[in-house]
């Protein structure tokens, strides 16, 4: 038997990136928690439509990396509380936008930080040649599985 065939299920990349991805999204969530009493999907929402709102549902999902149903449950909480707004689209009457509200804005202006600052913690364990490094091989493997999908 080939050594490869050998591999134990923790040996898979794709597995230990969704292990990375689950203590790294455990840990932000805890974060926006203690910080800002808000869910992950929350921040999410309010990151994706500061940085490159305003969006639809559908393409705040793609961009805030949610399933639909998460991004449409993580706006409604946020309209409830007056940081997001939803608005018909100027190009389609029939497209609901949903944008952040003042008080949006200013939360937008909290959650960048403690983003950037996990961000940072996380791969504090690697040198900067290994950061460049390792980012240029994740969109090499992000381009390859978007290419597979046709």
């Amino acid at each position: 038997m080939k050594a490869a065939a050998k591999l134990g299920l923790e040996q898979f990349l794709t597995y230990r990136t969704h292990v990375l991805n689950k203590l790294s999204d455990r840990g932000i969530s805890e974060r926006y928690h203690a910080k800002l009493d808000i869910t992950l999907p929350e921040a999410r929402v309010i990151a994706a439509v500061g940085s490159f709102g305003p969006f639809s549902i559908m393409d705040l999902a793609r961009r805030a990396n949610l399933d639909k149903s998460q991004a449409s449950r993580a706006a409604e909480a946020l309209i409830q509380q007056g940081l997001v707004r939803r608005e018909a689209s100027s190009e389609d009457g029939r497209v609901v936008l949903v944008s952040l509200t003042r008080e949006g804005r200013a939360l937008y202006r909290k959650v960048m930080p403690i983003a950037r600052k996990w961000n940072a913690d996380l791969f504090a364990c690697l040198d900067d040649a290994e950061k460049a490094s390792l980012g240029r091989m994740l969109d090499k493997v992000i381009a390859n599985a978007l290419a597979e999908r046709g």
